[in-house]
């Protein structure tokens, strides 16, 4: 029997650098017992649904179908919500983040924003120079929670909206390196938690594969996006926004070095 969710590969590295970090382990172990404590915990009402998860747990080496149960997380949105990896970036077209804009900084047909928030966004767009392969972005960034609907199926619904302005970089290729999702998150982790420590309330997002070129499809790229929502960073957005340029090109530039100066066209 397969696991209710998509079972991540090759996870030994990043568990590792999270078993080493005594601030990502207790980071980790607080948001899981902040969801379990008695005024959190999900209670399941239909004891045999709640037995139907335990088995199936059990049987398969589920863990990640027990802890929805009780604490409505997966494995990877733990890891997510205690900011120890990055959320998942589904491409420019995804439903998380959602892109407000183009490229070139003009709202996309049918996106309604406040004149406040388009100002600060069309300020910082025009005053921040981007990174070569780098791009600026309005969009809306969101939490995603899971629950059980029937059985052992999951209904996904999107949560605690965040609006602000999203940097966008691409990457190398990192699966073409026959890395996993897993993998690639070990990878980038310096970057990811040098980020959290320049901008603690930024969303950063990963993508393996998302980023295509119309000259050239047949060579996709990796690509890693970092939302400043305007709310908490619209004072000193240019300077989050510089710090971030150079934690990404300092990443960037190694993973080129492992996986060759011809992985990604700058």
């Amino acid at each position: 029997m397969s696991t209710v969710l998509p079972r991540e590969e090759a996870v030994e590295t990043i568990f590792s650098k999270i078993l080493a970090s005594p601030e990502a382990s207790g980071r980790l172990s607080g948001v899981f017992y902040d969801h379990i404590d008695d005024d959190h915990r999900l209670t399941d009402n239909d004891r045999d649904h709640f037995l139907q998860v335990l088995f199936h747990a059990y049987q398969n080496g589920d863990i990640s179908a027990l802890l929805l149960e009780l604490c409505g997380r997966s494995m990877f949105d733990l890891l997510r919500e205690a900011y120890l990896i990055p959320k998942k970036f589904h491409g420019k077209a995804g439903e998380n983040p959602v892109l407000l804009t183009d490229a070139t900084g003009e709202l996309l047909p049918g996106e309604k924003v406040s004149a406040r928030e388009y100002a600060k966004f069309k300020e910082t767009y025009e005053h921040h120079e981007c990174a070569p392969r780098s791009a600026l972005y309005l969009a809306d960034g969101y939490d995603l929670v899971r629950t059980y609907t029937e059985g052992l199926n999951i209904t996904e619904e999107k949560d605690n909206r965040k609006r602000g302005v999203l940097a966008l970089y691409a990457l190398p290729d990192t699966c073409k390196l026959g890395l996993t999702e897993a993998q690639a998150y070990a990878v980038v982790w310096d970057a990811f938690q040098k980020i959290q420590e320049e901008a603690p309330r930024a969303m950063v997002y990963y993508g393996q594969e998302t980023g295509l070129k119309k000259e050239n499809p047949d060579k996709p790229y990796d690509e890693i996006g970092i939302l400043l929502p305007i709310h908490e960073f619209e004072k000193k957005m240019l300077q989050h926004l510089d710090e971030i340029d150079g934690i990404v090109l300092a990443c960037r530039e190694k993973m080129m070095e492992k996986a060759g100066n011809d992985s990604l066209q700058l």
